[in-house]
């Protein structure tokens, strides 16, 4: 260390008390003395004095003489040679002192070292000679070169890189050199401009030619629009140094400087002083570097990366610039993988800025990529709040549509509703006001316009309709708008479908339609919307089932009344030949309201319905009436019953008919224990002897079934004897 600083009072000190100039497995002192920043060879005597070795070595095989010869030191290279120092000696990569003298620049080392008669053309391990490494030196003279040249060094010699002397000095700027070294060289044009005459204390014959990098010359000319014979000059620099232009102010503004740099093998990710790339900083210039930032994705570079859009949308945002071609962009930059989540640098999220920007097509865009609906922009609102005080309809019915919250609240406690009314403008807030129906905090599908109908909110379907919907989607059943409507019995709702254009013959999974919905929840007012819209009578439901044998079923005469006088055919029959009158026998059976049933026969009569109709398994009106379908045991009125039976009996319907297990209407009023429907029958002649497949009579039927009142009216009467069932009856 003394002797690195060139304390030799110190050395001297640590010498004389038994300091060794060579201590074990480190460097040799003579090495450190003799590299010292000044030419003082008072240390390397000293160290010689005390008996260190000239030739002494280190671990890279360097010796004192390599050290004073890099370092330039004449004095101290004439105390090492005088001491015995070979002039020869090679370190670990092959270098003698005369190479390190050259690798220095060390013009006055190679003179004093010439009347030594050094080896002139040695070369190291990597056969670089005096003149390549002369070239690679950081300061070198055009004078020391030329010395070489003149000592008959070859200029020739390649690097492993197979670069030549000429080549290391044009990459370096060093264009005098490069003319001495070869003059068919070709220099640039502003080089050779600026030629001038030999210094004054330079030899005749010397051109001086300024200096200059490559680089510097490379963006010169690019800034003057110069293209022409610069491709020597971008071979001369590396990726890395031609990508750092992509950064220049001027540079990179125009889109013809920026496609001839990547042409020539520009490095397109060099990073700037803020760690932005070439595209990122492009970005964040807004449409001055829309033509660059075309070039660079044209070259495939891609805007990934945190807030890329961002920046983009920010500046034009910043400086009102909202055309469509710049909407574009943004699309293809979105395209190309750039961030549509991460906010500006100042705090906004994409979606605030194209709403603020008016960009529909961007705004869908990032919604269906995921985007936070919610997310707060530099002032606390969501994009809702923006378009909403912004008045951006499209913007607002968009965002409703992909989910935004209208209940959202900014950072003053306002709603987009709120801002709305504040702002005064109602057709707005028609949009925000989703009272009976809420919105579903998600983005809108087809199913919500049927659940909306379902809800009865006629101001939501209307909504749902102008945001696009298709009036006939369905949900998850299969089931419309208009059924669900007419099936919830919403006739404001369904008469706004009808209006929008809604099928009203549009069948659900299950094969309901909007009119069997309206006629199963007895929906008069609704079936006549329907019929009047012109939905289908005679559309046959599942089974073969129409709406007519549907409201007989259900027992619904005004509806029934409704659907003869709009045409419907009272003889059609499903696919068990049951007709409307078969239906209203099997409503008859467990009804409750005897007007009601009987309206409802009469309406069916009197239109024309056969009363003995035989469906399949030959039941009539009659046999249904009386429980042909019903399981033993089912509760009825019998009064009801009675009344419907005398309705038909007024018909003269046969008492003669049998169904599949050949019971006749005894036999039925028997198996239900119904003891005024037997009397009225037998009283309107019905045969109580008649017997079933099983050959089993009515009265069997009724003892069976434990009936004994009933089995009692099949007795004969005789005078003075009397049953205890009849007894019973008539004194109970």
């Amino acid at each position: 260390v003394a002797c690195q600083v060139g304390n030799w009072r110190l050395a001297r000190f640590l010498l004389e008390r038994g300091a060794k100039t060579e201590p074990a497995d480190g460097t040799p002192v003579l090495l450190a003395a003799a590299g010292t920043e000044e030419d003082d060879p008072a240390g390397v005597q000293l160290l010689l004095k005390h008996k260190a070795r000239a030739d002494a070595r280190d671990r890279q095989r360097r010796s004192a003489l390599h050290e004073a010869a890099l370092a330039g030191h004449v004095d101290i290279i004439d105390v090492l040679l005088a001491a015995g120092a070979n002039l020869e000696s090679r370190d670990a990569l092959s270098r003698t002192p005369w190479l390190e003298a050259a690798r220095g620049g060390r013009a006055a080392v190679i003179e004093h070292l010439l009347p030594h008669k050094p080896e002139l053309n040695a070369v190291d391990v990597e056969g670089r000679n005096a003149v390549l490494l002369a070239c690679l030196a950081d300061n070198v003279s055009p004078l020391l070169v030329r010395r070489l040249l003149e000592l008959g060094i070859a200029a020739d010699v390649v690097d492993p890189q197979g670069r030549r002397a000429v080549d290391i000095a044009a990459s370096a700027g060093r264009w005098t050199i490069v003319s001495l070294l070869d003059r068919s060289y070709p220099l640039p044009a502003s080089v050779t401009d600026g030629l001038a005459s030999a210094d004054a204390d330079a030899e005749p014959g010397t051109p001086t030619l300024p200096d200059r990098p490559p680089l510097d010359l490379l963006r010169e000319a690019l800034g003057f629009g110069n293209f022409d014979g610069m491709a020597a000059l971008a071979r001369l620099c590396d990726p890395q140094e031609l990508g750092a232009l992509l950064h220049d102010a001027e540079l990179a503004l125009d889109p013809h400087a920026v496609d001839w740099l990547l042409a020539h093998g520009a490095a397109p990710d060099v990073l700037d002083a803020c760690g932005d790339t070439p595209m990122f900083a492009l970005l964040a210039r807004g449409i001055d570097a829309v033509p660059a930032l075309q070039v660079l994705l044209r070259r495939g570079q891609s805007p990934a990366g945190r807030g890329g859009l961002a920046r983009l949308l920010s500046a034009c945002a910043q400086h009102d610039h909202a055309s469509r071609g710049l909407e574009q962009l943004a699309l293809e930059l979105l395209e190309r993988g750039a961030d549509p989540f991460a906010p500006s640098p100042a705090g906004d999220p994409p979606l605030s800025l194209a709403v603020r920007l008016g960009w529909l097509r961007l705004q869908q865009a990032l919604l269906l990529l995921g985007v936070d609906r919610e997310a707060r922009d530099s002032h606390g609102m969501t994009a809702l709040h923006l378009a909403t005080a912004l008045a951006r309809e499209g913007s607002l019915k968009l965002l409703v549509q992909q989910g935004a919250s209208p209940e959202a609240r900014a950072a003053d406690g306002q709603t987009p509703l709120g801002v709305a009314l504040s702002i005064g403008r109602r057709d707005l807030a028609d949009w925000l006001d989703w009272r009976v129906w809420p919105l579903p905090r998600r983005a809108l599908r087809d199913g919500d316009l049927p659940a909306a109908a379902m809800s009865g909110d006629a101001d939501a379907v209307r909504r749902l309709i102008d945001l696009g919907f298709a009036v006939d989607v369905v949900d998850a059943q299969g089931c419309t708008a208009l059924l669900r409507a007419a099936g919830g019995g919403h006739l404001a709702v369904v008469d706004l479908l009808l209006a929008r254009g809604a099928n009203p013959q549009h069948a659900a999974a299950s094969g309901a339609t909007p009119l069997s919905a309206a006629v199963s929840m007895r929906q008069i007012d609704i079936v006549s919307a329907l019929l009047d819209a012109g939905a289908e009578l005679e559309y046959r439901l599942p089974g073969g089932v129409t709406v007519l044998m549907l409201a007989s079923a259900l027992g619904l005469p005004d509806i029934v009344a409704r659907l003869l006088t709009a045409g419907a055919n009272v003889h059609a029959g499903d696919a068990q030949q049951l007709g409307p009158l078969h239906c209203a026998a099997l409503y008859g059976f467990s009804a409750r309201d005897r007007s009601r049933l009987l309206a409802l026969l009469d309406t069916l009569l009197l239109a024309g319905a056969e009363p003995d109709q035989a469906a399949a398994g030959s039941v009539t009106p009659l046999l249904l009436l009386l429980g042909a379908r019903a399981e033993p045991g089912t509760a009825c009125d019998e009064q009801v019953v009675l009344a419907a039976v005398e309705r038909l009996l007024d018909e003269d319907v046969s008492l003669d008919v049998r169904d599949p297990r050949g019971f006749g209407p005894l036999h039925l009023a028997a198996l239900h224990g119904l003891p005024l429907l037997v009397q009225r029958l037998l009283r309107a002649g019905a045969d109580p002897d008649v017997r079933d497949a099983l050959n089993r009579s009515p009265r069997e039927i009724a003892v069976m079934r434990g009936f004994i009142d009933v089995a009692g009216e099949f007795e004969p009467r005789v005078p003075g004897v009397s049953s205890m069932a009849r007894f019973l009856r008539d004194n109970g």
